[in-house]
Formats: structure tokens, sequence, C-alpha cells
């Protein structure tokens, strides 16, 4: 919590440094949003001027001295949105550090200001793979292999689902590995030897599934967790707003 609090100071600054005019606006849609903080991984949104560029080094270095958490600039690196050449040689020699380019990989999900590529995706489906050779499949039952498919490898996309909406590849190439280690214990199964369809199996139990996720489903849900949680945060502002004209009567 102590960590939480010290580094919103660093967001303050960036919101204090805005305000006075310091940092111009990043366009005209009224974004004012510039800084992402997550644990120790904070992201800025900077425009690739000379003065912006100097400004944000001073606040960080200011950030640093006070807190103690300076900026390792040589571990951080320069991802540009819509960035000139030209732009690209300021920010290098003012920031002197990597520059790469999207797609790239934050908080371990894959991100790019384009629609991704199926080798960016590709590297998901061998995280849930790589899983299985040390699980000693053999040695389970099916109930064993059931459970370690509704508990792990279901799960394991959960964080990918919550973030975007992914193509439905995605969702059948990790069905796939679902249902190979459930009815083979391995990475790739034949239809013989799968005794139950898939849609069967990912009913809950009470209905005479084995209660695996269906990822399809899902999806959905998750995604539709967005849309609520922006209708929530509409109506507590539409609330904030109201309240604020209610006069108190205590006084």
């Amino acid at each position: 919590m102590l960590f939480i609090i010290i580094m919103d100071v660093l967001n303050s600054l960036f919101i204090k440094a805005g305000d006075e005019g310091l940092l111009q606006p990043l366009s005209n849609r009224n974004i004012q949003q510039r800084i992402s903080l997550y644990a120790d991984d904070v992201v800025l949104f900077i425009r690739p001027t000379e003065e912006e560029l100097q400004i944000t080094k001073e606040i960080l270095d200011c950030f640093g001295n006070a807190s103690g958490l300076q900026t390792n600039l040589q571990k951080s690196c320069v991802i540009p949105i819509r960035c000139e050449e030209e732009a690209l040689g300021v920010v290098g020699e003012n920031l002197q550090c990597p520059v790469t380019e999207f797609p790239t990989t934050y908080l371990g999900l894959p991100i790019s200001n384009k629609k991704l590529r199926k080798s960016d995706l590709v590297s998901w489906l061998e995280k849930i793979a790589d899983r299985l050779p040390g699980w000693k499949a053999s040695f389970m039952n099916l109930t064993g292999r059931a459970t370690m498919v509704r508990t792990v490898l279901s799960a394991i996309p959960v964080y990918l689902l919550i973030a975007m909406n992914v193509p439905k590849w995605v969702i059948k190439a990790i069905d796939k590995i679902c249902r190979a280690f459930l009815w083979k214990g391995g990475k790739e199964v034949n239809g013989g030897s799968c005794l139950v369809a898939w849609d069967k199996v990912t009913r809950p139990l009470d209905l005479g599934g084995l209660g695996i996720h269906n990822l399809q489903v899902m999806s959905w849900a998750l995604q539709m967790r967005w849309l609520w949680l922006r209708v929530r945060l509409v109506a507590r502002m539409g609330f904030c707003r109201l309240a604020s004209y209610i006069p108190d009567e205590g006084k």
C-alpha cells in the first residue's frame, strides 16, 4: 500500500505539469491520462518534442531524488506511436534508451497499434502446452486429468481473455490442447479417442458435463464485464455530479 501511495505522487506530478501547461495535451480528444502505473511498471505517453522530453526527465529525476526510486533509462524503452523519423532522433538524443516498435509485450500481454498477427498470440498457446510434460499425465486417471484441465489449463487464458477479444482460432487451439490432455494426456488426440463431444464435456456437472469451462462463453462474459464496469463508472460519476448540487441540510 505504501508503494502505491508513493507511485501515485508520480502521477500527480505529471497531472500538475499538464495543468501548468508544461506538458501539452496528447490530442484534441481530451485524453487526460498520460501515465499508466502497475506495481513498478510505468508507461508514459509523451509528445516527442525536446521540451517535453526534458521536462519528463526532470519530473522523473525530482521524483527519484525524493523517493529513492530512480528511473533506469537503460532498462526502459521507447515505442513510437505516430512518430516521424526526425522526432525519433530527438527522443534518442534526450532519453538515450532503446527504441522498439509494436507489437510488444506489456505485463505479459501482446499489444499493438494494429491488429495482432497470428504469430503474436502463438506464444500464449505455447505457454499452455509447455505445462503438460511436467504433469506426468501417464500417472493420472481421467478424473485427475479433468481436474487439471478445469483448474489450471482453463484458467491460464483468463488473463488474456479479460484484456482482449481474441480470434476464434485461439479459442479452438486452447480447446484442442485441453481435449488432448483430457483424453490422452498429451498434446494431440484424434477424434476416435474422444469419448464424449467437447460441447458436452464443457457442460456444468449438474447437467452431465465435467464442469470444464466453455472458453468461448467465458470470453464473452469477460468482455461484457468491461461494458458493465463502464456503465457503473458513468452512473457513479453522475451520482457524484448530482451530489455536488445537493445542499447540505446541516449547514
